[in-house]
């Protein structure tokens, strides 16, 4: 692969993850990962690692825990350093805690990237969001999630 075609793979994965977030895909949000990969959140406190640890992580969080979860993933920048990389993307969520009222938040990922056999996966992911706040009502539309086309060229589990 040349420096470009790495770096639309990087953009591609961090894509992947936000599909599979919008999605409520637990499996796919972990596929994204290297197996020994790391997710940190500064306020959750400690670090997450290892795929297995990560896959039941969003399985909860998406199946139990957020009656609600939307992500929109906007610009980012990487930079590439042979068979790693660096990257940050800034994001903003709107989520509904399950039994607690809608937010919204907007923060950073800080992603160290890796080149495995399967392809790009996060080697780490630290997350922050400095802002947030409880929305003042809900969405007047609030209904499930429509069927989804089928995707070829996702990282899978």
């Amino acid at each position: 692969m040349n420096a470009a075609e790495d770096e639309l793979a990087i953009r591609s994965l961090a894509a992947a993850y936000t599909d599979a977030v919008n999605r409520r895909d637990g499996e796919g949000m972990a596929a994204v990962y290297a197996e020994d990969g790391i997710l940190h959140s500064p306020a959750a406190g400690e670090p997450l690692q290892g795929i297995e640890k990560l896959r039941k992580r969003f399985k909860r969080l998406v199946e139990v825990e957020r009656e609600f979860l939307m992500q929109l993933t906007h610009s980012g920048v990487v930079a590439l350093d042979g068979d790693r990389a660096t990257a940050r993307w800034w994001f903003s969520e709107i989520k509904r805690p399950t039994g607690g009222a809608f937010e919204m938040i907007f923060g950073v990922y800080q992603d160290e990237i890796v080149r495995t056999p399967a392809g790009w996966r996060f080697a780490r992911r630290t997350v922050d969001a400095p802002l947030r706040w409880e929305l003042p009502s809900p969405p007047q539309s609030f209904g499930p999630l429509p069927a989804f086309l089928p995707l070829t060229g996702l990282p899978t589990p």
